[in-house]
Formats: C-alpha cells, sequence, structure tokens
C-alpha cells in the first residue's frame, strides 16, 4: 500500500518527463560510475521516480557549481574589491547562513512538507546567480561590490534554508540497502563533472576577461541550475503530518534539547566549531594568495582545482573502502590529523605551479575527512530530533564561519599571510587532537555514538 501512495503522487508527465532528460544521459551509461547513480534493477518501483529525479539534480547542481564557486572571490576582486571586502562578503553569507538552517528546519515541521521548501528557495538561490552577472550592466564601483556581496550572501541564506528538508528528503529516495552504493557513485560522478568543468570556467573567464568571462559563467551557471530545480520537482513525496504551530521560544528549546541530549554529539559540535574558525582564518584567503603573492593566472587556479578533484575522487574510494573495515571515527580523525599540515606548504610556494603540492595531498586528504565526517554525523543524528539537530549544528557552524574570516582578513593586513596561514594550521592540529580525544578511534571498534549519550 505504500508504494503504491508513492507511486500515484507522480503523474504520467513526470514519468515522461524524466525519461526524455534520462536518454541524454544515455550513451554514457555504461560508464562505471553512472550505472550506480542510475541502475534500478533491484530496487522497488516505488522508488524509481525519486532515485532517477536526484540523479538528475546531482548532475546538473555539479555541472551549475563548478562554473562559478571557484571564482566568486576573484569575481569580487576583478570588480575592484579588496582582499577585506573578499573576507567580509565570507563573513557576511556565513551571517545570513547562520539563522536559515533553523528557519528550514521550522518551516518543514510546521508545513509537513519538505519538497516544496527544497524546489522554491533552491530557485530562489539559482535566481541570485542571474543577478550577480547582471550587475556590472548597472553599477560599477563600490556600488557593484556592496551589490555583489548582497547577492551572494542571500543566495547563501536561501540554500541554508532548504538544507534540513533536504537531509531529510534524502534518507527516503534511495533504499537503506543501496544507499551507500548510490551515495558514493554520486560524489565520484560530481567530482568527474567538477574536473571537467572548472578548468573550463577557468579558461572562459580567462578568453573573455573580466568582469564579462565571470558574467557568462554565472550565466551559465543559472540555466543550468534551473534545470536542476526542475529534476528535483519530481522527486515523490510522502505527506507529514505537520506539528502544531509553536512561538521562537518554544523552537529555539526544541533546537537545544537536539544538540544537548547526547553528550558526545554536544562535544562533537564544540569541536567541530573549532575546526571550522581555524579553517575560515585561512581558507577564504588562498585564492587570493594565489593572485596577490604568486601572480597566477586565472587559468591556472582552475586546472589547479581540477588536480585537486582527481585526488578527491581517488580519496572517495580509498576511504570508502577503509570506512567500511574501520568505521567512521578511524577515517574521520586519521584525516583531521593530516589536514593541519597544508596549510603551512602554502609558504614553501614561490610560483603558481607549485601550489600542486598543495592540491595534491588537500584533495584526497579533504575526501577523507569529508566522507568520515559525514558518515559519522549521520550516526549522531540517529533519532527523533534529527531534523532539529542537523539544523542546530549547522546553524552552529555557519556562526563560527562569520568570525574566521574577519579575523584572517585582520591578521593579514597586520602581519601578512605567514601568520594567518600558520594560526590556521595550529588551531586545525588543536581541533584534531580533540576529535582524537572524543572519538578514540584506535581502540576497540567503538559502540554506536547513539548509545553513549
Amino acid at each position: 500500500m505504500q508504494e503504491e501512495n508513492r507511486n500515484t503522487q507522480v503523474k504520467d508527465t513526470d514519468r515522461s518527463a524524466l525519461s526524455q532528460l534520462q536518454s541524454v544521459v544515455g550513451s554514457i551509461k555504461t560508464w562505471r560510475w553512472v550505472p550506480g547513480l542510475f541502475d534500478l534493477r533491484g530496487i522497488p518501483p516505488a522508488y524509481h521516480i525519486g532515485i532517477r529525479a536526484f540523479g538528475f539534480d546531482s548532475l546538473l547542481t555539479s555541472f551549475s557549481d563548478s562554473l562559478y564557486l571557484s571564482y566568486i572571490s576573484l569575481y569580487i576582486l576583478a570588480l575592484g574589491g579588496s582582499r577585506g571586502q573578499v573576507g567580509g562578503f565570507t563573513s557576511i553569507a556565513s551571517l545570513m547562513g547562520m539563522l536559515s538552517p533553523i528557519l528550514g528546519a521550522a518551516l518543514t515541521r510546521r508545513w509537513g512538507r519538505r519538497k516544496p521548501i527544497v524546489v522554491v528557495f533552491s530557485a530562489l538561490f539559482r535566481l541570485m546567480l542571474l543577478l550577480a552577472a547582471l550587475v556590472p550592466f548597472f553599477l560599477e564601483g563600490p556600488a557593484a561590490i556592496i551589490a555583489i556581496i548582497a547577492i551572494f550572501a542571500l543566495r547563501a541564506g536561501f540554500l541554508n534554508v532548504l538544507i534540513p528538508a533536504w537531509l531529510s528528503l534524502t534518507g527516503d529516495i534511495v533504499p537503506t540497502e543501496r544507499r551507500g552504493r548510490y551515495l558514493a557513485s554520486r560524489s565520484v560522478l560530481m567530482a568527474i563533472i567538477s574536473i571537467l568543468i572548472v578548468p573550463l570556467a577557468g579558461q572562459l573567464i580567462e578568453w573573455r576577461g573580466a568582469p564579462s568571462g565571470y558574467q557568462i559563467a554565472l550565466g551559465i551557471a543559472f540555466v543550468i541550475g534551473i534545470g536542476a530545480t526542475y529534476a528535483y520537482s519530481h522527486i515523490p513525496e510522502e505527506h507529514r503530518k505537520a506539528a502544531p504551530s509553536g512561538g521562537i521560544g518554544s523552537q529555539l528549546r526544541s533546537f537545544w534539547h537536539a544538540l544537548t541530549a547526547n553528550r558526545i554529539f554536544l562535544w562533537f559540535v564544540l569541536i567541530r566549531l573549532l575546526w571550522q574558525l581555524a579553517l575560515q582564518i585561512g581558507g577564504p584567503y588562498f585564492s587570493v594568495y594565489q593572485v596577490e603573492v604568486l601572480n597566477s593566472p586565472i587559468g591556472t587556479i582552475g586546472l589547479l582545482t581540477t588536480i585537486r578533484a582527481i585526488t578527491r575522487m581517488i580519496g572517495l574510494r580509498i576511504w570508502g573502502t577503509t570506512l567500511d573495515k574501520r568505521g567512521a571515527r578511524w577515517v574521520m580523525t586519521v584525516a583531521a590529523l593530516s589536514i593541519p599540515i597544508l596549510p603551512f606548504l602554502w609558504l614553501f610556494a614561490t610560483q603558481p605551479w607549485h601550489i600542486v603540492f598543495v592540491m595534491v595531498p588537500a584533495g584526497f586528504l579533504w575526501a577523507g575527512f569529508e566522507i568520515g565526517s559525514f558518515a559519522l554525523l549521520l550516526e549522531l543524528l540517529d533519532g527523533e530530533d534529527s531534523t532539529q539537530a542537523a539544523a542546530g549544528y549547522t546553524s552552529l557552524l555557519a556562526a563560527a564561519s562569520v568570525i574566521g574570516p574577519l579575523i584572517g582578513g585582520w591578521i593579514i593586513d597586520g602581519i601578512g599571510y605567514l601568520w594567518d596561514f600558520s594560526l590556521s594550521g595550529m588551531l586545525r592540529l588543536v581541533a584534531a587532537l580533540l576529535f582524537l580525544w572524543l572519538l578514540k578511534p584506535f581502540g576497540s571498534r567503538p559502540e554506536r555514538a547513539s548509545e553513549g549519550g
């Protein structure tokens, strides 16, 4: 009966549209990674529409993001912005995203619907790409910089509103017994798309020059992103009973309870806050360092990003296998203990190509941290308040991201990149040692975190 209800929620026209979309990639379905994303053998028919729709959404989203995400800071600089404004943009975007997940979780709980929230707010954040592309036609100088920063900050806010609903609905799209293979294939295929598109976008920007190259890339990203939103709109959703409405105080108490109910989860969140602060102190300024200190061409930056994507793809395969054998705690801790060396490697670079010695290990190590931390987060979020806990976790990380870039910009302006990158590395090491203390991954295999609360 449940499968019949799922099927009746999807119109025949939806099936036709998705079949037409699937024919677009029919020529590459023999590629070893695509079947994991679209292979429906052995999966109940009730899941077919959702799997297809989510697969196309993933492909198009990766294509769209690869066209511009690596170049936002450089777009601000190309329009006359300063590195201080780049740091300010990152902080403002994080501030906009700080309360957004809480709003998204509250809307999901109140409406009992998740897909409309994802579709509406994904369309809104992609509309921001079009507006950012149009800014140089109407504004210039400081006004253009302010407009770009405001637009991308709104984009971050809209994106974070949909995250709790997206996480919740993702768990319903693929059967549990196929989830690992499906999500691994999705990550690798999205990495391959990034490898192909990021350098092409860099070459496009370098060929057309500033700002028109950035504008074209943003315009194409908008069109493809709307296609991803359209694909996601075909995902079936079971209606949930709407929760009784409550005031802001009631909502905040719900989030606080979700964060503190499990002691291990609470410590995990606190250490992740320190880790996020360390990342944001240096992270927004690495691409600026390439331009201002190393005089790197935009095309070179895109190529180096592609190299990182390649090693990330390799890392996903290796770390994924290791995770099944040793567990999420082991993978996350080992990667976290290795990552602090990366900011120090930047300090030895004197030529643009030297950054390859950063990007090769960075892609591999960050793949381990990402897959390990995500698997551990799913384990820690096992409970009735998982949506609220996820929203609270995301909001607190965004709050840490507000402070980090401001500290980094102040340090760079005062005493230089050397001290900023060194501080970022040291704080990462402290957080990694705290992860080691909390997770204790090198002893006997730990019990489930939900049992240790």
